[in-house]
């Protein structure tokens, strides 16, 4: 493949469409598009604009120079995912990085990764990811309150945050580039399981574990600890409880976003409630459908606003043009603009 061949590929996985859909959307064969990503027919403009057209991609991204690759991806499903959503969503992953490069690049700016090295975080027993978990915050200047954004605080200590729309099976994704880690996460989830799958890839990123525990559960257990810090879980529900009301796990819930579920685990965790009582709250929720859509209001989602604002501040700055910026947003101006209420652009 050359490059534009390779743009081809990337964009029509990323579309999640066939060589034969392709075509049909672009108005050549098959054998066409598959030339094309080999690099044995190179396509004129025109033709770039249609195959542009049909996998929602403009014509700057046919000849962009970031190649990105994924090293020591590791997915998060709560199901597992066949070839073809691995692929949609490797190469969203791909394209979402390449354009936030590609805007740090512009801007001259980058933020360094401050993260704890994992000689500090090893893990011998569950119990010591709490003293992790509050290292971890002093080390960001957290302190022990809720986190209003946690995508913000990744951000501010160099870990990457992207949002990718993919399967619902589809919780996160992390990888490193350049050594430093990254993290995709589904965009349409409720925003207490974001920040929930967001904590456990920190977990993953930074915890040194014994073998012989499992790295999953250790994983949960910090993201549980970093969203709500045993003392004040002691504090909001005291040491020992005979019972949890529901209502109380919703207040918390929206106080420190974190799910009802998560809640309960993590009283249960900390030995505030017993085995016995977190499992008749377990039944009581599947009963309900509670597992599936908790009661009430959900918690709102986070988004990453750094890249945002790097492109809009170069746009500004008239470094980049108003075409530029949209294809650096990976969609209209207008769209991300309208999802903050916000009026339009001028000046474009």
């Amino acid at each position: 493949m050359n490059q534009v061949g390779e743009r081809i590929h990337a964009a029509r996985k990323g579309a999640g469409l066939s060589l034969r859909a392709l075509g049909d959307l672009a108005g050549v064969s098959q054998t066409a598009i598959s030339k094309y990503e080999k690099g044995e027919i190179i396509p004129d403009s025109g033709m770039l604009i249609k195959i542009g057209n049909a996998t929602n991609t403009s014509l700057d991204y046919f000849f962009r120079q970031n190649n990105v690759e994924l090293s020591q991806a590791s997915y998060r499903c709560r199901k597992s995912l066949n070839k073809k959503s691995q692929s949609l969503i490797h190469a969203r992953t791909v394209d979402w990085l390449e354009r936030y490069l590609e805007i740090e690049h512009i801007s001259n700016e980058k933020i360094e990764i401050n993260l704890s090295g994992k000689e500090n975080c090893y893990v011998d027993s569950l119990k010591d990811i709490e003293s992790i978990a509050i290292m971890i915050r002093k080390q960001w200047n957290l302190g022990l309150d809720p986190i209003d954004n946690l995508i913000d605080s990744f951000e501010m200590h160099g870990i990457k945050v992207g949002l990718i729309d993919a399967d619902k099976k589809f919780d996160a994704l992390t990888f490193r580039h350049e050594n430093n880690p990254v993290i995709a996460v589904a965009k349409n989830i409720p925003g207490d399981r974001q920040r929930f799958n967001l904590a456990h890839e920190l977990g993953h990123i930074i915890l040194n574990i014994n073998p012989e525990l499992d790295e999953e559960k250790a994983a949960n257990r910090f993201a549980g600890a970093f969203l709500i810090p045993e003392e004040m879980m002691k504090y909001e529900l005291l040491e020992k409880r005979k019972a949890l009301d529901i209502n109380e796990l919703y207040r918390l819930k929206h106080r420190y976003g974190i799910s009802m579920m998560a809640l309960i685990h993590r009283a249960a965790d900390l030995e505030i409630i017993t085995d016995n009582i977190a499992e008749r709250l377990y039944r009581l929720f599947s009963k309900n459908g509670w597992n599936k859509k908790e009661p009430g209001k959900g918690f709102p989602n986070e988004r990453p606003i750094h890249m945002e604002l790097l492109i809009l501040r170069a746009h500004a700055e008239e470094k980049i043009t108003r075409s530029r910026a949209a294809e650096l947003f990976g969609e209209p101006l207008t769209n991300i603009l309208n999802e903050y209420n916000e009026p339009e652009m001028i000046n474009g």
